[in-house]
């Protein structure tokens, strides 16, 4: 069974990273969003088994996102992602129910311990 994920990320080329690095640990991308609402409203439709969420957008910040993903269904995993310079969000976001972060700059390595702790059965990444 493929693990379905969303990455909500304003920066493109982060998305393209982080699509490029957990497709690679035999992942499906089922969506992308590029700010807060987008995100919630592509949660509601595809219901994925991970999320990938930077905490700073626009239209709505992560915390918010996480909320309403929360309000709408637990089941996925929702991991935030930003920078470290924003450590008091990364601990709001964990507060609101995020399972884990990931600090930017991330490499590869950080990405598939992500997985490794919650989706112990994905396959190792291809190098």
């Amino acid at each position: 069974m493929s693990i379905k994920f969303i990455i909500a990320d304003d920066a493109p080329f982060v998305r393209e990273l982080l699509k490029s690095a957990f497709q690679s640990f035999g992942c499906v991308c089922v969506g992308e969003a590029e700010d807060g609402l987008e995100a919630i409203e592509l949660y509601r439709m595809t219901l994925p088994d991970l999320v990938i969420l930077d905490l700073v957008m626009p239209l709505k910040n992560g915390i918010e996102a996480v909320r309403e993903m929360k309000e709408i269904s637990d089941k996925p995993i929702i991991i935030a992602c930003t920078s470290l310079d924003h450590e008091p969000l990364l601990q709001k976001s964990l507060d609101e129910g995020c399972q884990a972060f990931i600090v930017k700059p991330f490499t590869k390595n950080d990405l598939e311990n992500v997985m490794k702790n919650f989706f112990p059965q994905t396959k190792e990444a291809t190098r």
